[in-house]
């Protein structure tokens, strides 16, 4: 069993946030477990080893099987996720921009879905998977999956100034002022809008929130004993009643019960996190 995050190697460290391996074989008398996920602000791709799992969004009421290697953009709604009886993922988490920079569309483009990899990449996305799931170690498999990164990345040159700011708010999203960011790209508000959407697929005050709510919650899941009062003061809303506002925006529940929900999710409960 595994659920465990890996830096990318230092040529990477520029166009790749982190790895994520996640290994959750079930007992065959334990039934298929699922999980809550929230809407987020990432880019990833996803190399299904074993396993696929089942995408319910129950806003629109959709479902879908995703490709054996998926490309995601950011999640806008909840959704829930069924696993198979074996679950077996390699997930390449990308920095802000760096998707749009690799397939070359607008990001306004791509939808809310798991999208084949193939339909970018080609059929050498195939082989990477199938070396990725005949590694006997991760330290193999992140260099599997960085070969097939580096060729690809080192052809964008340097991040532009959109990486980098969307990469700041990412990280700290509780200072975003749209004029400020706007003034540090040397952009009017409307410029640095229409470029930031385009490059980052949300809207830059969408992309704030969602980084804010996401930091608040897993703020609490590692601080049980923080007062939700405390943590909306924390992460900068105006009071609780906001942050909650916030939370029923993105997940439909308050704070406390969207927060217990993770607390059962299948790698708390098998205690990898």
């Amino acid at each position: 069993m595994m659920y465990k995050s890996f830096l990318a190697s230092l040529p990477l460290s520029e166009f790749v946030r982190n790895y994520i391996i996640i290994h959750l074989p079930f007992r065959p008398y334990e039934p298929n477990l699922s999980k809550q996920r929230s809407p987020k602000p990432e880019q990833k791709i996803v190399f299904y080893l074993k396993g696929l799992p089942a995408f319910y969004n129950p806003i629109t009421g959709s479902s879908q099987t995703p490709p054996r290697v998926s490309i995601l953009s950011h999640q806008r709604d909840p959704k829930t996720i069924r696993l198979a009886s074996e679950f077996f993922a390699f997930i390449i988490f990308l920095k802000p921009g760096v998707l749009h920079r690799l397939i070359r569309l607008p990001m306004t483009d791509f939808p809310d879905a798991a999208i084949d990899a193939e339909l970018f990449f080609g059929t050498e996305v195939r082989l990477v998977s199938e070396q990725l799931a005949s590694a006997t170690n991760h330290i193999s498999m992140i260099s599997i999956a960085e070969q097939f990164l580096l060729p690809k990345c080192t052809q964008l040159g340097t991040s532009n100034l959109i990486g980098m700011i969307s990469l700041k708010i990412l990280n700290d999203p509780t200072t975003f002022s749209l004029d400020l960011v706007a003034r540090e790209a040397c952009l009017s508000t409307k410029q640095f809008y229409r470029r930031f959407t385009e490059q980052i697929g949300i809207s830059p005050k969408l992309f704030s929130r969602m980084s804010r709510f996401n930091h608040a919650y897993r703020y609490k899941l590692s601080h049980a004993d923080m007062s939700w009062s405390a943590i909306a003061q924390e992460f900068c809303y105006t009071d609780y009643h906001h942050m909650e506002k916030e939370f029923k925006e993105f997940t439909g529940l308050t704070p406390h019960v969207w927060t217990n929900t993770h607390l059962s999710a299948p790698e708390r409960i098998l205690k990898l996190r």
